[in-house]
């Protein structure tokens, strides 16, 4: 393990290490993940991944996909033994099969469908048997304190919980589990509230005596469940974290576009009794923690813009004093290189986001200044020599726009997808790694 204490952790996160994102969704996200490792090979960024932050959908992919790696399955053959095991569905499967071990008392639908995970996609993989590179993170949210709970080749770590008279650290101590199944742990951040109970973890057998301090002496189970309560990216782990930092980011992000919500009807209020009744302390639970993250994020952002206000009159200014003291402050790195591909991001929309900041520097590499008022932006783009016609080529292929819209529908559960959903759900992807990299990969 790096050393990631004090100056060591500084120079560790200075090493511009490049990080992906896998985000939750069920096996919406899956099939979406698959697109973005297709565009990564593509682009021939696959090889230069240091870490990977997943969630939910996102974990129980990274998993199956390292466990593959680990078997010497190449890229292309775990890309069409994942896009089987999609079509077929893992819930279904799970209940045909297995349904009669809920009769046993700590036996729960989340072990119903790790075993399924672990049968189907991990093979058996331990925690201790995932590579160093690329060093994944499975995130979880700790229901007893609240927090993020990382799983990793190392074991689990989360804040609040050190050791004996230890104290946290500038980073969280962990816990060796070097057996935990890889399986269990993708399961753990993929128990969606009220459809799949808490994963635990026991005090004594995976929690050792007198972790945690004197607020959790008392606790005799952890309680895990999934990571997108508390954040559904994993980009928190990899800008954050000093033992899985990155410098540079990429971003899949398999959330769906909000649609409104209509509480009425017999059907909402039948499954609102159903869940209150089968889950209401941990819908309770589940509530209190969201709100909490959510003040500490609103926080951090009223923080940040009085912050950014502030540079914006620096700047200005141009020959303020406070502003060489904040730049005094800052990191000599680079700027950060960020591809963000998006399930709910249309052709349209992707070209309407481009910056007005990137549109200049891409127009000066030709030695040109930015046209005002400005051209339709595809003449703007190919006056900068940037080339998007393979992305635009995979994109038409999938069905467009109109097709984006349609798959911003489908569900976040384990429940089967059909071939041809899989297939556009990972060209949606693919075309937009194509893209992102040509507009901010230089």
């Amino acid at each position: 393990m790096p050393d990631t204490t004090g100056t060591a952790a500084q120079k560790y996160a200075a090493s511009l290490r490049l990080g992906l994102a896998l985000s939750g969704g069920g096996s919406r996200a899956a099939a979406f993940h698959l697109g973005t490792l297709q565009g990564l090979r593509d682009v021939a960024l696959l090889d230069d991944l240091d870490v990977i932050s997943s969630v939910s959908g996102g974990s129980v992919f990274a998993g199956a996909w390292l466990a593959a790696r680990s078997k010497g399955f190449d890229l292309d053959r775990f890309l069409s033994k994942m896009a089987q095991e999609l079509e077929k569905g893992f819930v279904a499967r799970s209940i045909s099969m297995h349904a009669f071990k809920l009769l046993l008392p700590t036996y729960t639908r989340s072990n119903l469908l790790s075993e399924t995970f672990d049968r189907t996609l991990m093979h058996g993989m331990c925690l201790s048997e995932l590579p160093e590179r690329p060093l994944l993170c499975i995130n979880t949210s700790v229901m007893n304190t609240g927090q993020v709970g990382k799983f990793s080749r190392y074991g689990f770590s989360s804040t609040g919980m050190h050791a004996p008279g230890g104290t946290q650290g500038s980073s969280n101590p962990v816990i060796p589990l070097q057996d935990f199944p890889v399986a269990l742990a993708a399961t753990a951040s993929a128990a969606f509230p009220v459809g799949l109970p808490p994963v635990y973890l026991s005090r004594g057998k995976h929690i050792p005596l007198g972790w945690g301090g004197a607020e959790l002496a008392g606790h005799k189970r952890f309680a895990l469940t999934d990571g997108g309560v508390l954040e559904n990216l994993g980009v928190q782990t990899l800008l954050k974290s000093k033992r899985f930092s990155a410098w540079n980011l990429i971003i899949s992000d398999a959330g769906r576009k909000e649609h409104p919500w209509n509480p009425g009807g017999p059907g909402n209020l039948l499954r609102g009794a159903v869940m209150g009744i089968l889950s209401f302390p941990i819908i309770q639970r589940v509530a209190v923690m969201m709100n909490s993250k959510e003040n500490r994020h609103m926080r951090l952002s009223a923080f940040g813009e009085l912050e950014r206000s502030w540079l914006v009159e620096e700047l200005r200014g141009s020959h303020s004093p406070g502003l060489g003291d904040y730049l005094a402050g800052q990191s000599a790195l680079p700027r950060r290189r960020m591809l963000f591909i998006r399930l709910s991001q249309t052709l349209r929309e992707l070209l309407a986001s481009i910056p007005r900041w990137r549109l200049h520097e891409l127009v000066a590499r030709s030695g040109q200044t930015l046209p005002s008022p400005l051209p339709p932006v595809s003449d703007l783009l190919q006056t900068a020599g940037i080339n998007l016609d393979h992305a635009m080529e995979i994109h038409a292929a999938m069905g467009g726009d109109m097709r984006i819209e349609e798959l911003n529908r489908f569900g976040t559960r384990f429940t089967a997808l059909s071939r041809k959903d899989i297939e556009d759900l990972t060209a949606h992807a693919r075309w937009q790694v194509h893209a992102m990299n040509a507009l901010f990969n230089d």
